[in-house]
């Protein structure tokens, strides 16, 4: 048996030990519940800061097929950390998201989406839901829903009252083998061509057209000179300083392509004395060189050195090219003939034929 004061001393230190813990457990129960209410203080106070709310708004007010349009969503950016917009996987699979922009202020941050839609009904955006990490929580703030009507080219014709009803579709039908008729078809294309190929032959041999080859007229380049001089002294006499000019350039140019013709000497692009450097290499008379010489040599005078005539030289300087002409013509002879020959030869002339004949 104890003794009633060993009693009385263990009662008071078990109720001692008893209020300890009691105590303690207090203790820990306030701690959990301050650090609890804490945390939800900073929800709170986060979604207080959210109390305006993501804002969305379409530049259209309408939708249609693979038109693109942007839809913009907007948020308060007062929150520290991050914020998640809704992504691709997020929106309707008739929609196609081409691009995404991102912008941000010192109040709010933005995004914008561009989309084409690819249905056939009204497009309504809901569900959508912004994410916004503070400290370690995440915070989900739903999106306001908004709705695009569809708009198609059929609108009209409903308004009307007309019927959309579509007509029913004929049946198709198969033909037997095609490939025996696209080879009839061909057999038959064939047989026709060869039909017109023989016709056309048959008509051309029995009725064959004469035909006749006007061959070139052989132009003497001495009848040339002549006719140009004729000409020259037919026209009326030169009055004028640019006449006079244009006369003693006709009658130096004429003697120039004379020899250019009949010899292939480029004597219209030569000067004065390179020609008459070609004439003495053909060794021409010296009657010709010097009447010759004195044409292009009062020629050049006129045109260029401004020299003018009197009446007496103009008049002298076409009698003097008729008797150089004359002077050629009993030179030339042996010339213009193989001259006449190379260009009979060159055009296909026969022996029998003549310049100028027909040849059928």
């Amino acid at each position: 048996m104890y003794s009633k004061t060993t009693l009385n001393t263990r009662f008071w230190r078990i109720t001692s030990v008893l209020c300890l813990c009691i105590l303690w457990a207090d203790y820990g129960s306030i701690s959990l519940h301050a650090q609890t209410q804490r945390s939800t203080d900073n929800q709170i106070s986060a979604q207080l800061r959210l109390k305006n709310g993501p804002r969305i708004y379409s530049e259209v007010d309408s939708v249609r097929i693979s038109t693109p349009f942007n839809v913009v969503l907007v948020t308060p950016s007062d929150i520290e950390d991050e914020i998640i917009f809704p992504d691709s996987s997020s929106f309707p699979p008739t929609l196609f998201l081409s691009h995404d922009s991102y912008g941000s202020s010192t109040s709010e941050d933005s995004v914008q989406y561009t989309f084409q839609y690819f249905g056939n009904q009204d497009l309504s955006l809901s569900g959508l839901r912004i994410l916004y990490k503070v400290n370690e929580d995440t915070i989900s703030i739903p999106v306001p829903t908004i709705r695009l009507p569809f708009s198609s080219r059929l609108e009209p014709i409903i308004s009307r009252g007309d019927s959309l009803t579509l007509n029913p579709i004929k049946p198709n039908f198969s033909f037997f083998n095609p490939w025996f008729y696209a080879l009839l078809i061909g057999i038959i294309a064939a047989c026709l061509a060869l039909i017109w190929w023989w016709y056309n032959r048959s008509r051309k041999k029995l009725t064959q057209p004469d035909t006749s080859i006007e061959l070139p007229v052989y132009e003497s380049p001495l009848q040339i000179l002549k006719h140009e001089l004729q000409h020259i002294q037919q026209d009326n006499y030169p009055l004028t300083d640019d006449a006079i000019k244009i006369y003693y350039s006709r009658i130096s140019d004429a003697f120039r392509s004379y020899y250019e013709v009949l010899y292939g000497f480029p004597a219209l692009e030569s000067t004065s004395r390179e020609l008459l450097g070609f004439l003495n290499k053909i060794v021409e008379p010296s009657a010709i060189i010097d009447n010759i010489g004195s044409l292009l040599i009062s020629a050049d005078q006129v045109k260029f050195a401004k020299f003018k005539p009197t009446e007496e030289q103009i008049r002298f300087i076409l009698e003097e090219s008729f008797i150089c002409l004359n002077l050629l013509e009993e030179r030339h002879k042996r010339r213009l003939l193989a001259h006449k020959k190379e260009f009979e030869q060159l055009h296909g002339f026969s022996e029998n034929t003549q310049s100028g004949d027909s040849l059928t």
